[in-house]
């Protein structure tokens, strides 16, 4: 049990303030997102205006999805981690093969809930 929580915790490329930082990412670009939308909806917009929204809904999903499993998806690409010092390289072969398959699950988690979103922002009908 030791084991598995140590392996757990020792897979991260993200210190806490970085995942501060991610998280207020994630916040406001919902933020932009909701406001977007909120705008389209009040003009009655056509629905494939409500695509607008992708991008910073994408990057929301994707800063706090980041945030969550303390892995920044660009750093683990580069071979990098930033523990809050400033990046560092990953020299352990292991440890950079278990960021880059939990990049991976960070990518599916991102494209998953920004395709849940949008969906739901698609199938919205509108004012009344």
């Amino acid at each position: 049990m030791f084991f598995v929580a140590f392996v757990v915790e020792a897979c991260e490329n993200i210190g806490p303030a970085q995942r501060r930082l991610r998280l207020r990412i994630g916040v406001a670009s919902f933020t932009v997102a909701a406001g977007i939308a909120a705008l389209l909806l009040s003009i009655d917009a056509a629905r494939s205006w409500r695509l607008l929204t992708l991008p910073p809904i994408w990057v929301g999903a994707l800063s706090l999805v980041e945030a969550k499993t303390r892995t920044c998806v660009m750093l683990a690409a580069r071979g990098l981690r930033n523990m809050d010092a400033g990046n560092e390289t990953v020299t352990d072969g292991g440890l950079r093969d278990a960021l880059n398959a939990r990049s991976r699950r960070v990518h599916l988690w991102t494209a998953v809930l920004t395709l849940v979103l949008i969906g739901a922002l698609l199938a919205y009908p509108g004012w009344p």
